[in-house]
């Protein structure tokens, strides 16, 4: 009756109640689990007893499929050597009734045998291994009647070659050895030995083509043409024959490995078996000792401690009763309330005071939510108005959070963004054309969870151009926030300086080499012109030296070139219309380039008219003719034209230009070279075939002479070369020019040479020698002051500027002109005068000649 009340009773629905019925119902559970397991463990001995029962028959199961399986393994090998296909076909049968009795045999064993022997994957393999050999026993059969009746043939071609063996050792002798070749093939024991017959064969074949051995005996060479055929011919046979062959005993040497390993399998299953049988019974009457006993202990500790549960519980739900109250009240926001337990030093005692500090965290962030509530509003604007893209993404990678700066620089299309898009589908949205480039190796870096990598910087090429970067870093639940930053202006201002440092070294290089080559054409041309006075009375002689003077003159017109290039090659600007030096220019421009091509004039737009070096000008337009002529090696159609531009937007400060531009039809340039090809040796040719200082030269010269080079070039269609010019502008000289050419030097007038290079030094003095002058030279600065301050001054001082270790030659003019101020004194350089009137130590009045000179020119400094 009382068990009655109290389940009639409310407090059934209180905490107390329903754990004091979990704690009830776990004892009848122990008592339930105990029983049953007694009951188990009793039925897994009767299992094992029935279990050992029934492994015996499969064991006798599986030695019965060994045994068939041995049978096969032995009857495989003999295959390889049988020759008769009656007796291959009996063979067959029989292996194929083994492999029955096998199939049965295993379908009779159990799931898990078969995953052990794995025996219809070996018997397919046998099956298919047999199909297979029948089939090549089949195509040898053939074979060997295609190869009977082939060697037949080769011994009727041998009479008939006997008959007339003399007629045709003479006649053939290479249809002969080809007969010879093709029998002895046809009994070729390897293919390496065929391998050798098939080319002699072929060898044969030809030479006998080509002496017209098959025309003197056609019918002999057509049968020996259709025995050699490679394709149905003896070597064609032969070869087929020892691929079947070897394919034959592959696959026999297969069918005895499937067995083979049938065999093994099956062997090692019993032996499990057998093993698996003694271990489980022995592991069983074990565990069924073990687990009676266990499991009434269990069963009564479980009793213990339900017991003990159910006063404990119920000591504790008092009190959490009442914390319960006191939440509930703060929960409807009665803060007043105190937490009662909070003395104990138990776990209720922890609780109440983890609800206490519950309260009064409640009450901080009452009074933090108004001021939390301002910093997100300021966050937001923040976000919203950031001159740079900014996305956040969780740690699975989908889209968080956006501003609308980066879906701007994206160029993704409007309402295309949304929360919990993938990287995947944001890609989507990106311009097909664009491509992403890591900025660095080491950019690769992982979010602080370690769970998804990310790269730390990289950036994104969209297809108009602009060039984004993105910053990426981790966030602690494991997402990243990516900053995106539009870098187009200043990677477009970082490219033009590279480029500018690049033609500025570029520059000097080819200023120093100019420099150097200048001097050894001193040496060249002064001692031809030299040379040339006294073979006056050989005209051979003298016209070698007259060749070789040319050439050093034209190696002199590559050093201006190259000092253009590097501007640093002193001009002579001239009014030039140049309309009229294209019309001038048409009949050499189409015989440089060849009948092949047609050169079109377009007729001139306004009044183009500059004030440039004409033969710099002509030479420009000749580089880009020949440049335009290798890019048609087909022929094609090569445009000249000129015209006059106002305000042009390529060279912004000047008023008009004149455009000069040089059109083909040719093959174009890749658009990865059009930043290259005005660089100094830089060549698409075949070596020896270009130097690769045409377009550079024309982009020096240009430069130079205030202009600028553009080329716009389509791969397949052509390449245009536009070069633009001020229009008309003369440009100012500055300080003293080269001196002019004059009569010959006074006779007796004494000169010294200053020069640190020997062979210059020397081949000058001899000038100056043939002049009538009497030289003397020194290698540097300190010797010439030695020996002006021993002699005094002379008529000339002609010195070197650049005197190596030996000292400077402005320098040297400055300390004459100190102690002797009426001592003339002339400076030469390998480089043009431009390149040192910019020395804050040039005298306005110093005399300068360029080298190399010629004897008019020193001539021309007694003046």
């Amino acid at each position: 009756m009382a068990l009655f009340r109290c389940l009639r009773s409310p407090e059934r629905s209180t905490i107390r109640f329903r754990l004091v019925a979990a704690f009830l119902l776990l004892f009848c559970v122990t008592l339930a689990v105990a029983t049953v397991g007694v009951l188990g463990m009793r039925a897994n001995q009767r299992t094992l007893d029935e279990f050992e029962a029934s492994v015996v028959p499969e064991i006798a199961r599986v030695l019965e499929l060994s045994e068939k399986v041995a049978q096969v393994a032995a009857i495989a090998p003999g295959m390889t050597g049988t020759a008769s296909p009656d007796l291959l076909h009996d063979n067959t049968e029989l292996l194929q009734s083994l492999l029955g009795d096998i199939r049965r045999l295993s379908s009779s064993l159990p799931a898990r045998a078969e995953e052990k022997l794995a025996v219809a994957g070996e018997l397919d393999g046998i099956d298919r291994d047999l199909t297979r050999l029948m089939a090549l026993a089949r195509a040898s059969h053939a074979q060997q009647q295609v190869l009977r009746a082939q060697r037949r043939a080769l011994d009727e071609v041998g009479r008939a070659i006997f008959l007339e063996r003399s007629a045709v050792a003479r006649e053939t002798p290479t249809l002969l050895n080809l007969w010879v070749t093709l029998s002895a093939a046809s009994a070729a024991d390897g293919t390496a030995s065929l391998g050798r017959f098939e080319s002699d064969a072929e060898a044969l074949w030809a030479q006998a083509e080509s002496r017209g051995e098959t025309r003197r005996r056609p019918a002999l060479a057509a049968e020996l043409g259709r025995l050699a055929d490679p394709a149905g011919g003896v070597l064609a046979t032969r070869r087929g024959q020892l691929v079947n062959e070897q394919d034959t005993g592959y696959v026999v040497a297969l069918m005895r490995a499937h067995a083979d390993q049938l065999g093994v399998r099956a062997a090692r299953y019993v032996r499990e078996l057998r093993e698996i049988a003694a271990q489980r019974r022995a592991r069983v009457h074990i565990a069924v000792a073990s687990g009676e006993s266990s499991l009434l202990f269990l069963a009564g500790g479980g009793v213990v401690l339900a017991l003990f549960g159910v006063f404990y519980v119920g000591r504790v739900l008092t009190r959490l009763q009442a914390m319960t109250g006191v939440m509930a009240r703060l929960a409807a926001g009665d803060t007043g309330q105190l937490i009662p337990a909070t003395e104990r030093c138990d776990e209720v005692g922890d609780l109440a005071r983890a609800f206490q500090v519950f309260r009064d965290t409640l009450l901080d962030k009452q009074r933090l939510a108004q001021g939390l509530d301002a910093q997100r509003r300021l966050l937001e604007t923040v976000f919203q108005s950031m001159s740079d893209g900014l996305s956040v993404y969780d740690a699975a990678g989908r889209l968080v959070a956006w501003n609308p700066t980066f879906v701007r620089l994206l160029e993704l299309p409007a309402g295309f963004v949304r929360p919990g898009m993938s990287l995947a589908e944001l890609r989507h949205g990106v311009p097909r054309a664009s491509r992403w480039r890591a900025v660095s190796r080491d950019t690769a870096t992982r979010t602080e969870d370690g769970r998804t990598r990310i790269a730390a910087s990289a950036e994104l090429h969209l297809s108009g151009g602009c060039i984004l970067e993105f910053q990426c870093q981790g966030m602690p639940d494991g997402g990243w926030v990516a900053v995106c930053r539009d870098l187009s202006s200043r990677r477009a201002v970082e490219a033009e300086l590279r480029q500018a440092q690049k033609m500025e070294v570029l520059g000097q290089l080819t200023g120093g080499v100019a420099h150097d080559f200048n001097n050894f054409l001193v040496a060249i041309l002064g001692n031809l012109e030299l040379l040339q006075a006294r073979l006056a009375g050989e005209p051979d002689s003298l016209a070698l030296a007259e060749r070789a003077r040319r050439a050093a003159e034209r190696a002199s017109q590559l050093t201006r070139r190259l000092l253009a290039f590097a501007r640093r090659q002193p001009l002579t600007p001239e009014l030039v219309e140049v309309g009229a030096m294209l019309a001038e220019m048409q009949d050499l421009v189409e015989y440089c380039v060849g009948d092949a091509i047609r050169v079109v004039i377009e007729p001139v737009v306004g009044q183009p008219t500059v004030r440039v070096d004409r033969g710099q000008l002509e030479n420009a337009v000749f580089n880009l003719a020949l440049n335009s002529a290798a890019a048609m090696p087909d022929g094609g159609t090569l445009t000249l034209s000129a015209a006059r531009v106002e305000q042009p937007s390529h060279l912004p400060g000047c008023a008009a230009a004149v455009v000069l531009r040089v059109a083909d039809t040719g093959t174009g340039i890749p658009p990865a070279l059009l930043s290259k090809v005005v660089e100094p040796f830089f060549t698409t040719k075949a070596p020896g075939e270009g130097s690769g200082l045409g377009l550079s030269m024309v982009y020096g010269f240009a430069r130079q002479s205030g202009g600028d080079l553009a080329i716009d070039s389509v791969p397949g269609a052509g390449t245009t070369v536009s070069v633009w010019l001020p229009a008309g502008e003369a440009r100012a000289e500055r300080g003293a020019r080269s001196a002019p050419v004059a009569a010959p030097a006074r006779p007796g007038a004494t000169v010294l040479v200053v020069e640190d290079d020997d062979a210059v030094r020397e081949t000058t003095l001899s000038m100056l020698a043939t002049l009538g002058a009497v030289a003397d030279g020194v290698a540097d600065a300190d010797a010439a002051l030695a020996w002006l301050a021993g002699r005094g001054p002379v008529a000339l001082v002609l010195s070197d500027i650049s005197l190596g270790a030996g000292g400077d030659g402005v320098v040297l003019a400055r300390r004459i002109r100190e102690r002797w101020p009426s001592q003339e004194v002339v400076l030469t350089s390998g480089l043009p005068l431009e390149s040192h009137l910019a020395r804050a130590d040039w005298h306005p009045g110093q005399r300068f000649v360029a080298k190399p000179f010629s004897l008019p020119t020193l001539a021309g400094l007694f003046a």
